[in-house]
């Protein structure tokens, strides 16, 4: 009987040692907040490496060895795309791996079919850093992030069907986790089913709150939404045009930049037009990407008193912004603090 028992042991231990184990996918992006993105839709079936630092300039980033040889076994490469991050063709091109080159299904640009801002008519080198794709800093409006969300969920079911039900379900735990920190849960309960769908919707047409008043809803109101509701309308100043997607989402003024042209230090002239426009139009905060020089944004706030406000816009960049609802709440309680 025991010589049963330990024959029965041994070959159950064998044939777990012998089963094929789950391989995970293996993706590559090239900026934080989409590496943070995909970790939730792909939870355990996926490895995440992004390459760029969180705290780095995203549009001149150095490709290395180091990005090359981690996208050589690569499965799925998920850029930005939008001319943001234009050096990870070279990342590509140079890893060898023909599963991720461009066209491929192991390739993703994650901001396909987002609303796209600022689309020039005309492109010049004269007019400094302009992005012919459009404003490519679409992810800080939370509601774009549930549509990169949906094209990387899109991606890891192609490149993985036996797990799509499995991608599936984590992207609707992502999105009810976007509505929940956009809305507030108690408005969220309260309009019941496909509130998320129906929220985003009213917020985009720009009849949320109508709508809400209408419902008798205002009271529930609470996330993002409702810290955003002391900044509407408030002008602020911001160095570099980063902020257009998230101050249309909030509500926020965006009354000018401290560059003249996108990517060229401002010149002197510039600098003093901006003191000039703070001062008629009381402005009180200067945000200021914390990869830029701060000089101009000190030498403005010297002048008018306002204040300058050192931002980050992408995930892992400091402890506040270990998760993309972070990053947003970082923002808003920055502005929070300074706008009056």
């Amino acid at each position: 009987m025991k010589k049963i028992i330990s024959l029965s042991v041994l070959m159950l231990f064998v044939s777990i040692i012998t089963q094929p184990q789950t391989k995970k996918v293996k993706v590559v992006t090239t900026l934080n907040y989409l590496k943070y993105v995909t970790e939730q839709i792909g939870g355990n079936n996926v490895s995440v490496i992004a390459l760029a630092n969180p705290k780095q300039d995203p549009h001149y980033v150095t490709p290395t060895p180091r990005m090359n040889a981690v996208t050589t076994d690569a499965d799925l490469f998920i850029e930005n795309g939008m001319g943001l991050d234009q050096w990870a063709k070279n990342v590509v091109d140079a890893s060898g791996n023909p599963k991720v080159q461009a066209g491929t299904s192991g390739h993703l640009t994650a901001t396909l079919n987002v609303p796209v801002k600022e689309l020039p008519t005309e492109v010049s080198r004269a007019w400094g850093d302009i992005h012919p794709q459009g404003n490519p800093h679409v992810w800080l409006d939370p509601l774009n992030i549930k549509i990169i969300a949906e094209n990387i969920a899109g991606s890891l079911k192609t490149l993985d069907p036996a797990n799509a039900a499995y991608y599936l379900n984590n992207l609707q735990h992502f999105k009810e986790q976007i509505d929940a920190a956009m809305f507030g849960e108690a408005l969220l309960k309260a309009v019941g089913k496909k509130a998320g769908d129906i929220l985003s919707r009213k917020t985009k047409t720009g009849e949320l709150t109508a709508w809400l008043q209408t419902k008798k809803l205002n009271s529930k109101l609470g996330g993002w939404m409702k810290t955003a509701q002391s900044l509407a309308g408030k002008k602020v100043i911001t160095y570099h045009k980063t902020y257009i997607y998230f101050a249309e989402r909030f509500g926020i003024d965006l009354a000018g930049e401290l560059e003249e042209k996108p990517g060229i230090p401002p010149p002197p002239q510039h600098r003093d037009a901006v003191v000039e426009l703070v001062k008629r139009e009381h402005i009180t905060t200067i945000l200021n990407d914390n990869f830029y020089s701060t000089e101009a944004a000190e030498y403005v706030s010297s002048k008018t008193g306002a204040k300058v406000a050192v931002t980050y816009i992408d995930v892992y960049a400091t402890t506040e912004t270990e998760t993309y609802e972070g990053l947003i709440s970082t923002l808003l309680q920055n502005l929070s603090g300074t706008v009056r």
